[in-house]
């Protein structure tokens, strides 16, 4: 048997060989564009995707978590403990404040003649503000060694959330009256002993509260809209003259005001703030509304229309935007 072979140009004998035509490249070429291009495709899908996804999720928590903090503080507002509260005689209450902190600011310390709920109107589409008066969660139960009305000093179970600075409410709560019909002193407090329990405060007191008395903070809290650290919109918390921002990317705050006006305890109206008048006794329950929008712009592909406060607006930019709205009841005009 004889084995062909052929002869190169050169003479040389070649057997067995074999390449790849330019033909086949160029589909080989073809296949893997293809290929490469669906890959691409299917990254870029899914990383727009992700980005709208994430800038959901963003604006939803961040609307969530502003409105439960806020609603924490409004079912707070006007929290006197025990002790019943008439705008109109106060004479049950020893404020103590005027003469006792320095740089004494009505706007902020004076509970008992500025309004639990007030509030100003941005009007038209410009941001609300919306402040809340009253006390914090908790509260201290009054305990031995019982000090006279002229010592500074108030034993209680805990102390763990006091501290220097704070303004509490001291209420008796039962029948030990001490001979003045005064049930509630507000005070400033000096210093606090952790470890003994025993705040110093910087006042004399009306009486000599025993362990019918308890302790309550109270706290005055402002929200508004302004510029947050990056340079966004951002919710503020504002405690006793101190703003913090809270929440950024909350970009407008509309608030309304539920008045009852036939005493059954239920909002018949609800009216902005310039609106209420002087019926902010009668506010029972308050409509807050919250655009949050996301952090980052180019994640929707067109600008969005949405709907806030009855308007309808289309963005200036491709960021997601949400409008959170909830109706809270004032817990403390609400069977008073």
């Amino acid at each position: 048997m004889k084995i062909i072979t052929g002869k190169t140009m050169a003479g040389k004998t070649m057997a067995g060989q074999s390449g790849i035509s330019l033909v086949e490249v160029l589909v080989a070429l073809v296949i893997s564009l293809f290929l490469l291009g669906g890959i691409v495709q299917v990254y870029v899908g899914n990383k727009v995707s992700f980005a709208f996804n994430n800038a959901l999720a963003e604006v939803q928590e961040n609307g969530r978590f502003a409105l439960d903090t806020m609603t924490q503080d409004l079912r707070l507002a006007g929290n006197w403990a025990c002790i019943p509260f008439d705008p109109d005689d106060t004479s049950n209450i020893n404020d103590t404040l005027a003469a006792t902190v320095g740089g004494y600011d009505t706007d902020w310390h004076d509970f008992l003649n500025e309004e639990a709920i007030p509030g100003t109107n941005g009007a038209g589409i410009a941001a609300d503000t919306l402040t809340i008066r009253g006390g914090k969660p908790g509260q201290s139960n009054v305990e031995a060694p019982f000090t006279a009305a002229n010592v500074r000093t108030i034993s209680v179970d805990t102390a763990s959330t006091i501290d220097a600075g704070d303004i509490i409410l001291v209420a008796r709560c039962g029948a030990n009256d001490g001979g003045t019909d005064v049930e509630a002193d507000i005070l400033e407090v000096d210093a606090v002993d952790k470890v003994t329990r025993v705040i110093d405060v910087a006042a004399d007191k009306s009486q000599p509260f025993e362990n019918d008395a308890s302790v309550l903070e109270l706290q005055t809290v402002a929200y508004t809209i302004g510029n947050g650290a990056n340079g966004g919109p951002a919710l503020f918390r504002d405690e006793f003259d101190n703003p913090l921002e809270l929440i950024e990317g909350v970009e407008n705050m509309q608030v309304l005001y539920g008045i009852d006006t036939d005493d059954d305890q239920f909002p018949n109206q609800y009216v902005t703030s310039n609106n209420v008048g002087a019926n902010f006794q009668d506010v029972v329950a308050i409509r807050l509304m919250l655009l949050v929008r996301s952090f980052d712009d180019f994640v929707v592909e067109d600008s969005q229309t949405y709907t806030f406060n009855g308007v309808q607006t289309t963005a200036g930019d491709r960021r997601i935007r949400q409008a959170f709205t909830t109706t809270i009841a004032l817990r403390n005009r609400i069977g008073s």
